[in-house]
């Protein structure tokens, strides 16, 4: 119920005013009515009421001065009537600088009160409305609850929140989810600034995200178009979209599933320059269809000539086409996976290790990503599997003490005899053995302690790794074996030679 305050020092115009509307029909409680300014002010400050409606001509206190002294107190302002059997305009002026804006001069018109009273009750209404609204939109469980329900955590809310979303749902027309979708922490801090001074439901999702929730498309429309702004203002790359509305809180996964979706699309086909921009239309185009298997083939054998001109402008020409056809980010995806492991396949061939390219397809499953990330990883996998394969061929064309060489450059760590080495080059060990001290002047087995040691003085002088994990990763399994080789080439214990490589800095 509404409260309401009569005040008019004629007892008749009084009796008129209780008797004139069936205020409990309206939704309204008389909580006081009095006959001076005085009372009116005293009832006022104790019942805090919605509506007070006043007489000009009173005595002590008039109209004007009640509405003064009131608009001074410390309470939700109610709404004021203003009755006057007197038509000055100068009445009329004092109560609008006062923030009146409903004045009826006396005998009041029938149609004149109905009339007000029903825009009255519709700004009250709309009032309780917005204070209901901002106070379940600042509480934390609501917004929590919905980002748990748009996210498939969270089947039935709890009853607190169960509540909040049934007398939000009431007092609304409809809800309508904008999904903001990027590659910046500024997102959340933009979308949170913005929702409420909007009025707006901010939730709070993972990995550059961020969604708000309003009534109406031209909310949804003005916000989108606020949250643009911001984003080109800061230089940040994003994509706005709009769902479409439904009925209740409960529902908005369905405006939360299109306009994500159509936020990510937009956001995959941006150009790296600056936001993608609104989309309304949350089932924008897309195609499913995959490259033609020859584009791919043609790629692939220019990998394996190691053509790097050719296998730039196959990409190239791959991803103009994913471009303008707007393929859908899947497919982009599931093709990205494809190159990738058939160039895996190729380098296995040439002895390459395929180990070294998991976090790169881990990367393929599962990153946020755009078009030109995609194509710049992938052209970066492309041009090291040929530059690996290259190397392979150089060192397959050189002297094999040269390929022994690499061979232990890069298998130092590993536990290493000169008949495994020399069984692996197809090389006589004697042979091999002897070659080898002829050309650099010390053993296979010297120049593999030599690689370790090095390395060893590497981790010590760049890390803070202890001394025996350092032991271990390069290839020794006894820790003393290892000192002893360390203080042959440094004269120096690790931890003295890490001290003294920091005291000259």
């Amino acid at each position: 119920m509404y409260k309401v305050v009569l005040a008019d020092d004629e007892t008749i115009a009084l009796e008129g005013l209780l008797s004139l509307t069936d205020w409990e029909e309206l939704g309204f409680e008389i909580c006081g009515a009095c006959e001076n300014g005085e009372a009116a002010l005293a009832v006022i400050a104790q019942s805090k009421p919605d509506l007070v409606i006043t007489d000009i001509r009173m005595p002590g206190i008039d109209g004007l001065e009640l509405i003064r002294r009131v608009r001074g107190l410390e309470i939700e302002q109610p709404i004021f009537i203003v009755l006057s059997g007197y038509g000055e305009f100068e009445y009329a002026r004092t109560a609008i600088r006062y923030g009146v804006k409903h004045y009826l001069l006396k005998p009041v018109i029938e149609a004149e009160w109905d009339k007000a009273l029903a825009d009255i009750t519709d700004e009250l209404e709309l009032r309780l409305k917005q204070k209901m609204q901002q106070s379940m939109l600042a509480s934390r469980l609501l917004p929590l609850a919905i980002a748990r329900i748009l996210q498939g955590h969270w089947a039935e809310p709890e009853e607190e929140a169960t509540e909040q979303m049934d007398r939000l749902d009431e007092a609304a027309t409809g809800w309508i989810y904008l999904h903001v979708e990027g590659d910046s922490g500024t997102i959340t801090r933009i979308c949170r600034e913005l929702a409420g001074p909007a009025g707006a439901l901010f939730i709070d999702l993972p990995g550059g995200q961020a969604g708000l929730v309003v009534e109406t498309p031209e909310a949804a429309a003005g916000l989108a178009q606020q949250i643009h702004a911001e984003l080109s203002l800061n230089g940040v790359r994003g994509s706005v979209s709009i769902g479409p509305s439904v009925r209740s809180l409960r529902e908005l996964p369905v405006s939360y599933s299109e306009a994500a979706d159509a936020a990510a699309r937009n956001y995959f086909y941006s150009d790296g320059t600056g936001q993608s921009g609104v989309s309304s239309d949350a089932k924008d185009r897309q195609s499913y269809l995959m490259p033609a298997a020859g584009m791919i083939a043609e790629l692939i054998s220019a990998v394996e000539r190691l053509q790097e001109q050719k296998v730039q402008e196959k990409l190239n020409e791959m991803f103009r086409v994913f471009k303008e056809q707007r393929t859908a980010p899947g497919v982009v995806q599931m093709t990205g996976m494809d190159i990738l492991l058939k160039s895996t396949e190729l380098l296995k061939e040439f002895g390459g290790d395929e180990d070294q390219w998991s976090s790169s397809l881990e990367f393929f499953r599962t990153e946020p990503k755009s078009l030109e990330t995609l194509h710049a990883t992938l052209q970066i996998v492309l041009t090291s599997c040929m530059n690996m394969m290259r190397q392979h061929k150089e060192r397959s064309s050189e002297h094999p003490l040269t390929r022994v060489e690499y061979f232990l450059k890069d298998n130092y760590a590993r536990h290493l005899t000169v008949k495994e080495i020399a069984e692996h080059f197809y090389i006589n060990p004697v042979y091999l053995g002897q070659a080898f001290i002829k050309k650099h002047g010390i053993s296979i087995l010297e120049y593999i302690h030599n690689l370790r040691i090095e390395a060893a003085k590497k981790r010590l002088l760049q890390t803070n790794d202890t001394v025996r994990s350092i032991v271990e990763s390069v290839g020794y399994v006894h820790y003393h074996h290892f000192l002893r080789e360390f203080e042959k080439r440094t004269a120096l214990k690790p931890v003295a030679f890490r001290e003294q490589a920091q005291s000259t800095k």
